[in-house]
């Protein structure tokens, strides 16, 4: 009898860092200025989190998501993660919108969201908005640290 893989669906907000000022052509939105300095994507993995996570973090070919435009560009440091099956992508959203800037109808193409990419000159200030948000909505938050080799299963 084949064992089924066990998922583990979730919410996260996925860290990376931009060195320098970049305009990107970003599907739909069109062209975008990006900013020096560091950004949280927030998103959620209704059939597993740290799969949705690692598929951000590999190359593709075609863009998907508007994540996917932006975050090759970029280095990934950190990722947050909380379990959960409830949906809670546009309440952690809504937190991170209180401490942080966010960037307008990223990430929210398919909600009613002001945007889910959020920009802060300081990596602490988004994992810390994270943290508390995933608190604050009944998750147990997981900080962990990613690069473009993480491996889930090291978690």
């Amino acid at each position: 009898m084949a064992q089924s893989k066990k998922r583990n669906p979730g919410i996260y907000v996925l860290i990376f860092h931009l060195s320098r000022d970049v305009p990107v052509a970003v599907g739909r939105l069109g062209e975008l200025d990006f900013q020096t300095g560091w950004y949280g994507y927030v998103g959620s993995g209704k059939s597993g989190v740290k799969a949705r996570v690692r598929r951000h973090l590999r190359s593709h070919n075609r863009p998907h998501w508007h994540l996917d435009y932006l975050l090759p560009l970029g280095q990934p440091t950190a990722a947050v993660i909380g379990y959960t099956d409830d949906s809670l992508e546009c309440p952690l959203a809504r937190r991170l919108e209180q401490r942080c800037q966010v960037i307008p109808r990223f990430g929210s193409s398919d909600c009613r969201c002001p945007g889910h990419l959020f920009h802060s000159s300081r990596q602490a200030s988004l994992e810390d908005a994270a943290v508390q948000g995933m608190t604050a909505l009944g998750c147990t938050p997981l900080p962990i640290p990613v690069d473009w080799n993480w491996d889930p299963t090291i978690i």
